[in-house]
Parts: C-alpha cells; sequence; structure tokens
C-alpha cells in the first residue's frame, strides 16, 4: 500500500513497498506485503551505556503486511542472537520510535509520536495511542489500550485501558 502520489519514489523488494529514502539496514529480515514510509530507518543501532557503536550485532525481524509509516525508527539489539521484533499486520504510525530488544506482537496499533522504550513487550491486539512513552522493560497485555499522551511505568495488564502521567488502569476493555 503505497501512500505517496509518486510510484518512482518507492521501490519493491522481495514483496515490500519500501521508500527510496527509507534506510533498511542489512541486520534486518523481513516478510513480505510491508511498506516502510519515507525516511524509516530500521536496523539502526540501539543506544546502550557504555556499548561501542561498533561492536553491535543483533537484528530486527519483521513479519508480514505492517505498515511503518513516515519517520519511524526501529532499533537493533547490542548482542548476537537478540532480536527486536515486530510480528505481521501491525500498524506503527509516523515519528513512533521502537528501542532496541523490543517485541512487538500481531495486531498492534502504535499510534504517532509514541516511544518504546527498549525490552519492551506489547502484545496482540494492543493500541497505543497518540504521543505515548513506554518505559524501557515494561509489558503492554494483550487487547490492551494506552490513552493519548500517556506515560506507562508499569505493566499493564490485558484488555486494561490505562491513561495519564503515570498511567493508571480507568476500566477493563471488554
Amino acid at each position: 500500500m503505497k501512500t505517496d502520489l509518486y510510484d518512482d519514489d518507492w521501490i519493491n523488494v522481495n514483496g515490500n513497498d519500501i521508500h527510496k529514502t527509507a534506510i533498511v539496514h542489512p541486520n534486518v529480515i523481513m516478510g513480505e506485503g510491508n511498506t516502510i514510509g519515507a525516511y524509516c530507518v530500521i536496523g539502526g543501532n540501539g543506544e546502550m551505556r557504555d556499548v561501542r557503536q561498533c561492536d553491535y550485532q543483533g537484528h530486527v525481524k519483521i513479519g508480514n503486511n505492517n505498515v511503518i509509516s513516515e519517520f519511524v525508527s526501529i532499533q537493533r539489539p547490542y548482542a548476537k542472537g537478540e532480536l527486536t521484533y515486530i510480528g505481521s499486520n501491525n500498524i506503527l504510525m509516523a515519528h513512533a520510535h521502537i528501542g532496541h530488544n523490543a517485541y512487538i506482537f500481531d495486531n498492534t496499533e502504535i499510534c504517532t509520536s509514541s516511544v518504546i522504550g527498549g525490552y519492551v513487550c506489547i502484545f496482540s491486539n494492543a493500541k497505543i495511542k497518540l504521543s505515548c512513552t513506554i518505559r524501557n522493560r515494561v509489558s503492554i497485555g494483550h487487547g490492551a489500550v494506552v490513552g493519548m499522551g500517556s506515560v506507562v511505568v508499569r505493566n499493564v495488564a490485558p484488555d486494561a485501558i490505562v491513561m495519564g502521567n503515570p498511567a493508571k488502569e480507568h476500566k477493563k476493555n471488554t
């Protein structure tokens, strides 16, 4: 699904539509049917204290049928054999940032300008609304919704709706 009017701004690589301004590093393993928007950087080194930038050996693995909008960044982990993982059928909207070692499962929505810290796990069918910040090493449960502008500093239960700074549960999403 191309999002520009100019077909010559896109290339198709192994069944994926990638805008010609996107940077997809060689450490990225990608399925098919993905759309990678303008000025994305996928597979760049994460930011970790006391780690030399030239020593990174991790990978980014992306499933199928994801929409990764313009200016999204997805970092790779430091250690060999580690992954930053994006499942299938997700939408990562403009200016979202996915930190190293994050796991985002299937059918999730990461809205514009949200920041997902390193080692975060977002389970399937979760929704992270506009401009959220998810602290590193936090889990967002299956089907949970994180309200616009929230700052998540603790794990979020499955099907919960949380919002605020710090984010607090308001009611179950049933």
